[in-house]
């Protein structure tokens, strides 16, 4: 005999704790950079950080001139130069100063995107098994790190080389390689906004 009816099981309802864990989820934020005051305090006449040089890396760099116009009190040692400022010219570079831009961060990530979101899937599937994401928020972060970090020496990036100049002064032609500081310098943090 055939019934049109059949049982229905039903379990505990997690709606609401599945919308907090998201809604929690969604405050957090992953950075992949070099954070600010993460070195050295900053003093006049001291060697710039390693975030002031991936900046300026990123966008080039301008002339004294050009410069002066822009903040006239960083070379009366009022103020710093502009550290936002510093990273457009390494992602930009700056013809009059010869120096090509070689973004970091955002070609980077770009090229990792599907490998990104991968891992940010897995975040999502752990708050919707209603677990802890910060494990796997870690992990997102730590590919990010290791994605800018590799992108010094991944063909991909289409950087320029040294200037035969540049070679001669560091003794090798390949770019933004000279101690490592810099790109050992890029990290992740996990905030909440």
């Amino acid at each position: 005999m055939f019934s049109a009816f059949s049982q229905v099981t039903t379990g505990i309802d997690k709606t609401n704790e599945i919308k907090k864990a998201l809604e929690e989820l969604a405050k957090k934020q992953v950075y992949v950079g070099i954070p600010e005051g993460s070195e050295r305090p900053e003093e006049h006449g001291e060697p710039i950080t390693n975030a002031q040089l991936l900046y300026i890396h990123s966008h080039g760099i301008r002339q004294r001139v050009m410069r002066e116009e822009m903040n006239p009190a960083v070379e009366s040692g009022e103020m710093s130069y502009s550290k936002a400022y510093q990273l457009w010219i390494q992602s930009y570079g700056s013809p009059l100063w010869q120096s090509p831009p070689r973004p970091v961060l955002e070609p980077a990530i770009e090229h990792n995107k599907d490998d990104i979101a991968d891992q940010l899937r897995v975040v999502l599937q752990t708050v919707l098994n209603g677990q802890d994401p910060q494990p796997e928020l870690v992990k997102a972060g730590l590919m990010g790190q290791n994605f800018a970090r590799d992108w010094f020496t991944n063909p991909a990036n289409g950087w320029e080389p040294n200037a035969p100049s540049t070679i001669k002064k560091k003794g090798s032609d390949r770019p933004l390689i000279n101690e490592g500081e810099m790109r050992k310098a890029i990290t992740f943090v996990i905030k909440e906004g």
